[in-house]
């Protein structure tokens, strides 16, 4: 992963019991030594864990 991709990524918990959905955000910076990535999502940002964020592909934003 590098700046600039989108990525979706597991959303920080939300304690109201409903499933969540992977959201799409774009990838602002991803240290690898730190395994943090930082995101912008609807106008805001997140730091999220490496393993709670993947590349996004072509089927997370056909039809958006």
């Amino acid at each position: 992963m590098k700046a600039g991709d989108l990525v979706r990524f597991k959303p920080p918990l939300n304690h109201t019991g409903e499933p969540f959905v992977w959201p799409v955000g774009l990838l602002l910076e991803y240290e690898s030594w730190e395994k943090i990535g930082t995101i912008l999502y609807e106008g805001k940002i997140y730091r999220i864990r490496a393993e709670n964020i993947q590349k996004a592909g072509k089927r997370d934003y056909e039809g958006r």
